[in-house]
């Protein structure tokens, strides 16, 4: 496969969980172009078919509105939940005859839980990826799993060195804000993969702290979520649509969107 072009982002207020890829492939003898519709998930989605079905349509819709030809879209759905993720029915319970009316498609569940952490070493060739596909996979006992397997955590921070500065950072920032453990403690485990990496984290830590972006990272966060729930709101989408991609609450956006309509 062949990716000879980046498209813009489904949907522009979305921009930060959904893109899509524009590839040139060889199927058989004949050259085609499809897209491929990335989905990031950090929990089971119950009804994931109507929010992919959604996104496809997005994409439809921007090529049509580019005069493009409309192109068969992949859906990737990326998993890294603590709980089983279950494939659904779009529809459950319907009559045979009636089944030709439903918009019937699958999508590629990619789930970290599925890949040996030895794996994820081995066969991810980028440092970036090798680093944050462990990170997702480990995210809910990052750190006791640290402390169990000194070794195999080693192998995988080794790559650091390897990585660009700026997401050297985004990886400490994703350590102290999942983990809600002291900057000490942190420390601590790391120290027992390796002093490098120990001091590596806590030199890019110091750095943060001294932008004043770890002490503010909550509130960013929380701000950009609300402006994507405002944005969502004024397209129309329901309350239960904008929790399951924001994680905000129902009484946030309820709140959110009591404002917007004053």
């Amino acid at each position: 496969m062949l990716v000879n072009e980046l498209t813009e982002y489904v949907d522009r207020e979305l921009a930060p969980y959904f893109r899509d890829i524009a590839c040139n492939v060889r199927y058989g003898d004949k050259q085609i172009k499809i897209s491929l519709l990335y989905e990031h998930k950090s929990y089971p989605a119950k009804n994931i078919h109507l929010q992919l079905l959604r996104y496809m349509l997005n994409v439809w819709e921007n090529q049509k509105g580019n005069r493009q030809e409309l192109t068969p879209v992949i859906a990737i759905v990326f998993y890294h939940g603590k709980s089983k993720w279950t494939r659904r029915e779009i529809l459950k319970n319907v009559p045979e005859e009636l089944k030709c009316f439903i918009p019937l498609f699958d999508y590629v569940l990619f789930d970290t839980k599925d890949i040996e952490d030895h794996a994820i070493v081995q066969h991810f060739k980028r440092p970036g990826v090798k680093i944050g596909v462990w990170l997702l996979k480990r995210s809910y006992n990052l750190f006791d799993f640290i402390q169990d397997n000194p070794i195999l955590s080693a192998k995988i921070f080794e790559e650091v060195a390897n990585i660009e500065k700026t997401n050297i950072q985004g990886i400490v920032l994703y350590l102290y804000n999942v983990s809600g453990l002291e900057p000490e403690k942190i420390n601590q485990i790391m120290e027992t993969v390796s002093p490098e990496a120990k001091d590596a984290l806590d030199e890019y830590r110091l750095r943060l702290i001294e932008q004043g972006i770890e002490q503010g990272i909550e509130q960013g966060i929380e701000q950009g979520l609300k402006k994507i729930a405002l944005n969502m709101i004024t397209r129309g989408y329901s309350d239960e649509q904008i929790a399951e991609i924001t994680n905000l609450s129902i009484k946030c956006i309820q709140a959110l969107r009591k404002e917007h309509s004053v």
